[in-house]
């Protein structure tokens, strides 16, 4: 097993729903805390559009209080109009469940110094698992496009000594991210490609941070609408 059958699986598992082949992916998930995140991330995506859309139930005397609103509207009203604002409130709540859900902005990374030592943690777990080597790395990125929704473009580092690895789809708290390794010295070096959306602020093309921690270096640039963060 491994991730790249994983996240196949994870797209269509609604028409897997076989105990056994369930049970193979759910072990590969105790194993993988990537695989693992993507599909909580994938779970708590699908409760919430269902709490999103579910229908209301309508009071059962709704259509009797409307009737006998019409038959006598000169005369004095008896409805409720606790029943009034309570109707009022739950269509209100509905409206904005949908609205911050369709609406609501990705989640976005207050500062570099925040993605930065989220990079280094996702670095320091050691799961340098591909799904993808660099011989599969064209294919690898119309797949990653598709699946980050903008066009993945890989920086060229070969002046600097690195050699890509491979790579695979991943989470990087929560947006999903591509997720590169490269050598270096027989050192491994991990890449995080991500849109520049999850940015709360301006970081102009060409700009760079660099940070140490825990004996890490990270470097963070923008170029084209995207965002790196190399850790090594």
């Amino acid at each position: 097993m491994n991730c790249k059958n994983f996240q196949h699986w994870l797209s269509t598992r609604q028409t897997h729903k076989e105990p056994s082949v369930q049970d193979i992916f759910y072990a590969h998930m105790q194993t993988c805390a990537e695989c693992k995140e993507l599909y909580l991330l994938d779970i708590g995506l699908e409760k919430t559009i269902e709490t999103s859309f579910k229908l209301q139930n309508v009071p059962n005397n709704i259509h009797e209080n409307i009737e006998l609103t019409l038959n006598h509207a000169t005369a004095p009203t008896f409805i409720s109009w606790y029943k009034i604002a309570g109707t009022l409130a739950v269509c209100a709540l509905i409206i904005f469940i949908v609205f911050t859900q369709f609406f609501n902005p990705p989640f976005r990374y207050q500062n570099l110094q925040q993605l930065s030592e989220k990079a280094i943690a996702s670095h320091l777990k050691g799961n340098t698992t591909m799904s993808f080597s660099s011989k599969e790395i064209e294919k690898a990125v119309i797949m990653l496009s598709r699946e980050l929704k903008f066009k993945v473009i890989l920086p060229d580092l070969t002046d600097q000594g690195y050699v890509l690895l491979g790579g695979r789809l991943c989470a990087l708290g929560k947006c999903k991210i591509a997720y590169l390794f490269y050598e270096k010295e027989n050192k491994i070096s991990s890449l995080v490609i991500m849109d520049y959306d999850h940015l709360n602020f301006k970081m102009a093309d060409g700009s760079r941070f660099s940070n140490d921690i825990k004996g890490y270096h990270t470097d963070i640039w923008k170029e084209k609408y995207q965002v790196y963060a190399m850790v090594y």
